[in-house]
């Protein structure tokens, strides 16, 4: 099982670069993703260009986009890799867990026919619990009420996206009071997951 968490996609040129030569290790013209967004906005059309962009520039072709929307999620196609974008956390978890993608994702990736991207709150989802997601100053606001805050489960650590220093005060004691190991990461870092083996790419961590 293979999971690829960042806070900013493909944007950093070394987390785009291990990604494409490390995490794929694959002919990226034969290489079909899948890109998860929210379509709520224009910063949302932004960003879905964006990832677009980022993919392309890697070398991917076969590239499909789901939106989010009151709608079931139905395809006969696997995806080698499946992109989820960012937003608000607790409206992503929600629109994926009411259109059945929650079910196609954990299949896919649990048995390996699919990797698992995540940006931002598609990081965050990844996991056991998206609580987190709420906490300090600039969290996520849970708008819609969302009562079960159970992530997809693909892995027990949660990510913190968008990491600085001045965050970790009050993520040690998050840590403390809900007994879940976060992993940080700043703008330009990513977390790489190959089964239980768990690593930070950072052009600064060699």
């Amino acid at each position: 099982m293979k999971l690829y968490l960042t806070s900013n996609g493909l944007e950093d040129r070394y987390v785009a670069d291990y990604f494409r030569k490390i995490v794929l290790s694959e002919d990226l013209e034969n290489t079909s993703f899948l890109i998860v967004s929210v379509q709520d906005s224009e910063s949302d059309s932004f960003y879905l260009q964006k990832t677009k962009d980022e993919l392309r520039r890697i070398g991917a072709v076969d590239i499909d986009v789901f939106e989010l929307r009151d709608k079931e999620f139905v395809t006969t196609k696997e995806y080698d890799v499946i992109y989820v974008c960012g937003g608000n956390t607790f409206a992503y978890l929600d629109r994926i867990k009411r259109t059945g993608l929650d079910e196609f994702i954990t299949n896919s990736v649990r048995s390996n026919r699919s990797i698992y991207v995540g940006v931002s709150a598609g990081s965050i989802v990844a996991g056991p619990d998206i609580e987190l997601s709420g906490w300090g100053s600039n969290g996520d606001t849970n708008d819609i009420g969302l009562k079960d805050l159970k992530g997809l489960g693909l892995t027990d650590v949660l990510t913190y996206p968008h990491y600085s220093i001045q965050e970790e005060e009050g993520l040690k004691e998050f840590e403390k009071q809900n007994g879940y190991k976060i992993m940080r990461l700043t703008d330009s870092q990513a977390l790489f997951i190959d089964n239980d083996a768990i690593s930070i790419v950072s052009q600064s961590i060699q």
